[in-house]
């Protein structure tokens, strides 16, 4: 699902990066040279981040003293195209592109140490997709905010969101969240204020419809069976619960998709 390694030494362009998985990442902490595809020769720098395509081999020319070679599965890609919805995430892998780092650098490179760590310890998946979503918007320049925030604030925003990935479809409870996070429900919901401006109530919510727009979709499922999967007593209780955080009805909302 995911690999990741370091990347150092002088390269020509007659070697090509090897990947596992088809969205590649390649961070530069100091380095010279050019990465170089069919597409073009593109200038290796200091604080940069690649984002490249499936299409083609990734060779280097130049120095790297300290990088990292990072690729994913598309699982994985999905939760940041699920969390993100600007064209410029959807894009970010169309076509090569880059961007460099600047203030954000010491962060961005704290956050794969600690990611090379959590692959070591083998966490699940649902922890790595969160991971991978929040990576990928604060590297791309979509999530600015997460600028403010410490490493352990990170680390328990990840563990938040994982458990909140694993249970959301059948626990509604702060408490049972709060337990899980090792804190009271009065610290989570503070927590989660400070770091995300929105309450837990909020936060399960948009997730809880997040996954009903997916169903209605992208599933054959009937409305019942739906709102069955996600916890709700009734097909009418659902729909009215759609309706109030859309605006709209269920029908409509599958209409308009």
């Amino acid at each position: 699902m995911i690999q990741l390694e370091p990347v150092s030494g002088s390269f020509k362009r007659d070697r090509a990066l090897q990947a596992v998985f088809p969205m590649r990442v390649l961070i530069v902490k100091e380095g010279e040279g050019f990465l170089c595809m069919n597409s073009g020769d593109y200038e290796l720098k200091d604080g940069r981040i690649f984002f490249i395509p499936e299409e083609g081999l990734v060779r280097l020319e130049g120095r790297i003293a300290t990088g990292y070679w990072l690729n994913f599965s598309s699982l994985l890609y999905s939760e940041f195209l699920l969390q993100h919805l600007d064209p410029l995430a959807k894009n970010l892998f169309l076509n090569l592109s880059f961007r460099d780092l600047g203030k954000e650098s010491k962060q961005t490179y704290s956050l794969i140490e600690q990611l090379k760590k959590d692959i070591k310890a083998k966490k699940d998946l649902s922890f790595l997709m969160q991971y991978i979503s929040l990576f990928l918007g604060f590297t791309a320049g979509l999530d600015g905010y997460m600028a403010a925030w410490t490493l352990d604030e990170l680390d328990q925003v990840l563990r938040f969101r994982a458990i909140l990935e694993q249970f959301f479809k059948s626990e509604r409870s702060i408490g049972f969240y709060a337990e899980g996070m090792g804190v009271s429900p009065k610290k989570l919901n503070s927590f989660l204020h400070k770091v995300l401006g929105k309450s837990f109530s909020i936060l399960i919510k948009e997730r809880v419809m997040r996954e009903a727009e997916e169903l209605l979709l992208h599933s054959e499922n009937s409305i019942d069976e739906i709102a069955s999967s996600l916890g709700f007593d009734s097909a009418a209780n659902f729909c009215s619960t759609f309706k109030r955080h859309r605006g709209i009805t269920v029908n409509q909302f599958t209409h308009l998709g």
